[in-house]
């Protein structure tokens, strides 16, 4: 992989406000007047012709300081640093305390990897900056050259693969987005065939043609209503690939400049996109969302008051289905006096990708990774060169299984044009928490007709709802992702319908390598219909209900609550081992305790019975230790509709 030499933009403005070009004059009146022809030239954007006036120009006068300098800076703007660096090393033989010459050189050297003598010449000039802001920012760079020379003689590992003509092209492409499955990305390429000025973006997707291989279909306009003639980009979707949350500017409707705004799936159609409103956008600028697995934090940028400079990451909760929190910075350990974009969350919720200018790095934007513990942010890592170089890198996003990683750059080989979108493997390091994900289809079990229903997975061991999503109305299709190391239930009930639960463990991360597929046929509401409630449990011959039962046992009370003609049955079931008497006296119990705790939620104990069958009602067979778990169970029955 070749590195890309480019200009670092802070460094460069560091030196251009920081310190004043000394101007001297010259006795020559040849220089002065080649000066002018060489400033006049520049300003015509005749860069050659600028420089054969300013050689002449000093020439007649080989110490005139101004001429020496507006070369100086004529050839860094170039990016000829080798002869930059000879005039600049002159300037400093007649004047040793010009700062802007020994700024030019510190950026010379950082930008030609030569971090040692970048430090050495960043030290000759710490005394000359005098105190305050800019000793502060003297102090900065050297802090950037010492972690550009750690890493650049640390690689970490990185082969970055382009995807493709399909997706990229001679124009740019960028702002990279994954479906759940991994077999759609989404992408924002900007139309290169018009004028600046009327250049637009829209959001593209391409999908991948076999899962062992890196191979894309031809790239797709997302098309009406997402896209129009304004500019929409920055793409995210919720893990159930059933909402989109993207940036548009100057679209009718909106509060800002550019705002966040979402479209919603129903079939293969998208909704006519809605702007998120205030609080998340406001009249600056707004854009770069990231939706959070369960869809309720939504993780932005904005250039809004209350930031720490320039634009800073900030982050809102959903209180409901239309309303957001309002949004809080995520503070001064991850934004910082510079520009902090593109935030990525990971499905497993913890793990935050986003770029830093202002953060000690390769110089460019970097890429960092920072992990949430509690209510708090891990200091943020640098993800090391080469994948951070003297460029710019990016809009980094990582697959669930957390091993693949996609962004964009324009300093990498091949490019087809611009910004291009890559992939690599991730080093260990640097992963996320691997998550796995459940795709089912939900269906009328006597019609087959598919269904949406509501879809809500909970962590039994602390009740609080992880995810909660929708089937399709017209393929009864969806997706929900599963953090690794927890225990869950998972709830699909439609309207019209009993409620059909599920339970997964997952201990370790061998148990996500699979997605869990699920057929789900809905019972509806009639009399003497049974549905097995999974996630209602007990200890091994115990009554008591355990707490992990609380989650299932509350949305029978909303079902009851919200079929008030209902009576039920609450039958309880044990396999064949002990003896019968035993057996039926276990199961009547358990099924009392869940008796009592629905009328102690306040259901009327009129539409209410228990009754213990033993193991007289087996389904299926008790000679294996998963049928004998199949058989322990309790039921809900209806005995009036």
């Amino acid at each position: 992989m070749r590195k890309a030499v480019l200009l670092s933009f802070i460094t460069f403005l560091f030196i251009e406000y920081a310190f004043a070009v000394p101007t001297r004059g010259t006795d020559s009146k040849k220089a002065y007047k080649y000066y002018g022809m060489a400033l006049r030239e520049k300003n015509l954007l005749n860069y050659e012709n600028a420089l054969k006036y300013i050689d002449k120009s000093i020439k007649k006068d080989p110490k005139y300081m101004t001429a020496l300098s507006f070369k100086a800076g004529l050839l860094m703007e170039l990016k000829r640093f080798n002869e930059a660096e000879q005039v600049n090393l002159r300037i400093i033989q007649l004047d040793q305390d010009n700062l802007f010459a020994i700024f030019d050189l510190a950026n010379i050297y950082f930008e030609t990897d030569r971090y040692k003598e970048c430090k050495d010449i960043l030290n000759r000039a710490l005394p000359l900056s005098g105190v305050g802001d800019d000793r502060v920012k003297v102090q900065k760079f050297i802090d950037r050259a010492s972690f550009a020379e750690k890493a650049f003689a640390n690689p970490v590992p990185f082969e970055p693969i382009n995807l493709g003509t399909e997706i990229n092209t001679k124009y740019e492409e960028y702002f990279p987005g994954l479906d759940i499955e991994e077999k759609t990305l989404y992408y924002t390429r900007r139309d290169g065939s018009l004028p600046v000025q009327a250049q637009n973006e829209d959001i593209y997707f391409s999908k991948k043609l076999n899962d062992n291989n890196n191979l894309w279909s031809q790239g797709t306009n997302l098309g009406n209503p997402v896209n129009t003639p304004e500019n929409e980009g920055a793409f995210s979707a919720s893990a159930d690939g059933k909402y989109i949350y993207f940036t548009s500017c100057s679209r009718p409707g909106g509060v800002g400049r550019c705002d966040i705004w979402f479209s919603t799936l129903d079939g293969d159609k998208w909704s006519k996109p809605e702007n998120l409103g205030l609080p998340v956008n406001t009249k600056e600028w707004e854009s770069q969302p990231s939706i959070s697995a369960d869809g309720v934090t939504l993780y932005f940028v904005s250039n809004r008051p209350g930031g720490y400079g320039g634009t800073d990451i900030w982050y809102a909760i959903k209180q409901n289905d239309s309303v957001w929190s309002k949004p809080i910075n995520l503070g001064p350990g991850i934004n910082t006096e510079g520009d902090e974009e593109f935030p990525f969350i990971h499905n497993d919720g913890v793990t935050l990708y986003f770029t830093s200018k202002g953060l000690p790095g390769m110089g460019g934007a970097d890429i960092f990774v920072t992990r949430k513990m509690g209510t708090t942010w891990s200091k943020p890592e640098n993800l090391g060169y080469p994948i951070n170089t003297h460029g710019d890198e990016w809009n980094f996003i990582v697959n669930r299984q957390g091993n693949i990683a996609y962004f964009a750059s324009t300093g990498l080989k091949p490019n087809y044009g611009g910004m291009d979108i890559y992939s690599v493997e991730l080093y260990e390091g640097a992963r996320p928490k691997k998550t796995g994900y459940v795709h089912g289809t939900v269906f009328d079990i006597e019609t087959k007709k598919k269904l949406k229903a509501n879809v809500e997975l909970y962590n039994l061991k602390t009740g609080e709802k992880v995810t909660e999503t929708f089937s399709d109305a017209k393929t009864g299709s969806f997706f929900v992702n599963l953090p690794a190391n927890s225990y869950y239930a998972f709830e699909a009930r439609a309207e019209g319908y009993l409620f059909h639960s599920e339970n997964f463990s997952l201990a370790n991360e061998s148990s996500l390598d699979k997605p869990f597929e699920l057929e789900i046929g809905l019972k509806p509401i009639k009399n003497d219909q049974t549905i097995v409630m999974k996630n209602v449990l007990f200890d091994t011959d115990k009554s008591d209900l355990k707490s992990e039962s609380f989650v299932e046992l509350d949305i029978l009370v909303d079902f009851l609550a919200k079929n008030p003609n209902i009576k039920v049955e609450i039958g309880g079931h044990t396999d064949n081992t002990g003896s019968e008497s035993h057996n039926k006296t276990l199961s009547e119990n358990r099924a009392k305790s869940v008796y009592n705790y629905l009328i102690s939620k306040g259901i009327s104990s009129n539409r209410l019975s228990f009754k213990g069958y033993g193991s007289a009602v087996p389904i299926t067979g008790n000679e294996t230790p998963e049928g004998r778990a199949t058989n322990r169970r309790t039921e809900m029955k209806i005995v009036t509709f």
